[in-house]
């Protein structure tokens, strides 16, 4: 009787010790499987808005802001997408013209960088020109870069103090974001498909 009873109790104290081990366990794999997801789903996002995005052309009659609605398609690619932490009309549309493939890939904030850039040309000698909208038609080489950055809330307690994440503080640099949070990125690069002159 003794025996069984001393049995039960270390049973239990090793289920103790156990138990709070494997519940971490758990808890990361589930917590990193849908960082790993949302991930996966803010690339898409990327790459279908590029796609869109480069088949635009021109600017606003006498201004470099493009015409073209990037934030709209990349919000409605998002929103038909199941981006975790995402909320309708999150992303603004991108105010900096004359962007190049370098700032935009240095861009940190939530929120959308694009750039069109005209490629080297060896046949005129031309340099690269970087301008913050697209070609107005298909004479010459163009390719856009264009990165999404989101913010992904962390569900798992004490996650923030991992290196790879961080603690959001609910401003817009965050897309509004409050507490453990994962800062996720993605880039895309498409050649330039505009429809020719009529």
């Amino acid at each position: 009787m003794r025996a069984t009873k001393r049995s039960r109790g270390q049973s239990l104290a090793e289920f103790a010790l156990v138990v709070p081990v494997l519940l971490a366990m758990v808890g990361g794999i589930i917590q990193f499987g849908m960082i790993f997801w949302a991930q996966n789903t803010l690339t898409q996002v990327v790459r279908d808005t590029g796609r869109w995005a480069a088949t635009q052309q021109g600017c606003a009659l006498g201004t470099t802001v493009p015409q073209v609605d990037v934030a709209g398609e990349a919000n409605k690619v998002a929103g038909n997408s199941s981006l975790l932490g995402y909320t309708t009309g999150e992303w603004a549309q991108p105010t900096s013209a004359g962007s190049t493939d370098a700032s935009v890939s240095s861009f940190t904030g939530e929120g959308i960088a694009v750039a069109w850039v005209q490629d080297y040309d060896p046949k005129t000698g031309g340099s690269w020109t970087h301008q913050g909208c697209p070609p107005k038609n298909n004479q010459a080489v163009y390719h856009v870069t264009i990165r999404i950055n989101h913010a992904v809330p962390l569900f798992f307690p004490g996650m923030q103090y991992l290196p790879a994440f961080s603690s959001c503080d609910g401003t817009a640099a965050v897309g509004g974001v409050s507490g453990p949070c994962a800062l996720l990125s993605s880039t895309a690069q498409f050649r330039m498909e505009p429809a020719p002159n009529p």
